[in-house]
């Protein structure tokens, strides 16, 4: 069993989301992967989920930074699709240092990651902090679960794109998002996306112009944004191109509300619920008595994406048939 502890660092870089979906700060950090001072890179620390004696890693990703006004900083680059990211106790095995040596200026601060998987192998992640020494901030999968995209349970404690200050967990930022979190978080492309088959060396959609902040007055760091609604989507993208953003259509705000699933919630009651996908293995079962791994959420999800799942802790079983999920209550004797 692998287990990576997420509590030694005390910065508060990122935000995760309570079991009824309310945003939170959360304080944690990987302090090796920030530099002491500003420094001519970009360190990005992938921090993969885990499903024990299941491969959760996968090849390592292609990861492409850009800056505000989305010139192309640096890359990462795979050369063999044979490495593989380290299921580690260490997560100094998956700190990749990137030099700035595509753009003019090397102290440029990156705002856009993308993290890209070319290969056919899925990768499951967790978080990805990234940090300069000037700007850091962490990317948690809690948001891509919220914002309708493929799940599973990890075992670890906590082709997507993200822009980096906007995942700052300051408290005038959660505020705002606070508002409307669906709207600011899952309908803004820039902000936070998912792609089906963008490739390594593709660009993504950037805020044009680059977005104003308030300064956080408890924190002195990037805070709410000027103007929330400029950040919303006013169309919708393709998310199916190979290299380059592409607007699909134009929609009225009504429109795009509706083409975005909404989250997802934790329902206890016993239901059928349709899925996206199928179960990965039969004749696997996984066991866990852990708080958030409730067979209910796995089953009521329509996006989430693994195999049939006890909870002792809830005393359901979660089944995936070739229609749906079913629950089943555990008998006890």
């Amino acid at each position: 069993m692998v287990n990576v502890n997420l509590a030694a660092g005390a910065r508060i870089l990122g935000f995760l989301f309570s079991p009824d979906n309310l945003i939170m700060p959360f304080k944690w950090s990987h302090d090796a992967g920030i530099p002491d001072k500003h420094i001519p890179e970009t360190w990005v620390t992938i921090v993969t989920g885990d499903g024990a004696n299941l491969e959760a890693s996968g090849s390592e990703p292609f990861i492409s930074l850009w800056d505000d006004d989305g010139r192309r900083i640096g890359q990462h680059w795979v050369e063999d699709n044979r490495n593989k990211l380290p299921v580690s106790n260490d997560l100094n095995d998956n700190i990749y240092k990137i030099p700035h040596t595509q753009n003019r200026d090397p102290m440029a601060t990156v705002q856009y990651v993308m993290i890209s998987q070319l290969y056919s192998e899925t990768i499951c992640i967790s978080a990805v902090q990234v940090s300069n020494g000037k700007l850091s901030a962490t990317w948690y999968g809690d948001l891509a679960m919220y914002c309708g995209a493929k799940w599973f349970l990890s075992q670890r404690k906590v082709g997507d794109n993200f822009h980096v200050n906007d995942m700052l967990g300051t408290p005038s930022k959660i505020q705002m998002y606070r508002k409307d979190q669906h709207k600011y978080l899952c309908r803004s492309t820039p902000r936070f996306g998912w792609w089906r088959r963008l490739e390594p060396d593709g660009t993504v959609p950037f805020f044009k112009p680059p977005l104003q902040y308030d300064v956080d007055k408890e924190t002195g760091l990037e805070g709410c944004d000027k103007s929330p609604e400029l950040a919303v989507d006013r169309v919708v993208w393709d998310k199916g191109v190979y290299t380059r953003p592409k607007i699909k259509s134009t929609k009225t705000i009504k429109e795009l509300r509706r083409s975005i699933p909404e989250p997802a919630q934790n329902r206890p009651e016993n239901v059928l619920t349709k899925r996206r996908g199928s179960n990965r293995d039969p004749s696997h079962l996984i066991v866990t008595e852990a708080e958030g791994h409730e067979a209910s959420l796995v089953c009521n999800s329509t996006t989430s994406d693994g195999w049939d799942v006890v909870s002792l802790r809830e005393g359901n079983i979660a089944t995936w048939q070739s229609k749906g999920c079913t629950i089943f209550v555990l008998k006890r004797t």
